[in-house]
């Protein structure tokens, strides 16, 4: 009688448990669940170029000029993705400097971009910051200049001296800047003639 008993119990929570594995399975697969709704919800790119270029300007005079490799616009976020691309920089409509980097974002309601992987920076003046994560500020009407600007490992490199650190402000020229921590500087000490 106690084995009946116990055939019959098995027997139910079997049941039960097939019963709760059936409507979690049967629940993902509908609209309902958070992953469908999800992919559901992802923008989808409304144009995808090669060998994309634009062009930039306020009150006629150039502010920047973007290549990349490949693009994909998002006018719904209005967002541009980026693929090896490069930015050069314009300040008063002369060259400041030139940013490449693997992927970037170009946020196209501010005109700030984001870059990412290998990012190198060449001032017209001939400096060089390297870094893998940094964010253009570009100008607008009350800065008179755009910024560059991450909390990543930077590496300056400059005619006499190369310094490295964590986290960066600086102008496009690579002229006025601070790095946040961890600051270090290396200087190269001309010889005399």
């Amino acid at each position: 009688m106690q084995n009946a008993k116990y055939k019959i119990k098995i027997c139910l929570i079997l049941t039960l448990l097939g019963f709760v594995i059936l409507v979690f399975i049967l629940g993902g697969c509908t609209s309902r669940s958070p992953l469908s709704r999800m992919a559901n919800e992802l923008p989808v790119p409304q144009q995808k170029l090669e060998d994309f270029r634009l062009i930039a300007t306020e009150g006629g005079v150039k502010t920047w000029e973007l290549e990349a490799q490949a693009a994909q616009i998002y006018e719904k976020i209005k967002k541009t993705y980026l693929q090896d691309f490069k930015t050069s920089i314009y300040e008063e409509g002369k060259l400041a400097s030139v940013l490449s980097a693997q992927r970037g974002i170009l946020d196209m309601a501010t005109n700030n971009m984001e870059a990412m992987g290998n990012v190198i920076v060449t001032s017209a003046k001939g400096s060089c910051l390297e870094t893998e994560e940094l964010y253009y500020l570009s100008s607008t009407g009350k800065e008179k200049k755009g910024m560059f600007v991450t909390e990543e490992f930077v590496k300056i490199t400059e005619p006499d001296r190369v310094t490295t650190g964590y986290g960066l402000e600086i102008d496009t020229t690579l002229e006025n800047g601070k790095i946040k921590r961890d600051v270090k500087v290396k200087v190269e000490v001309l010889s005399a003639p």
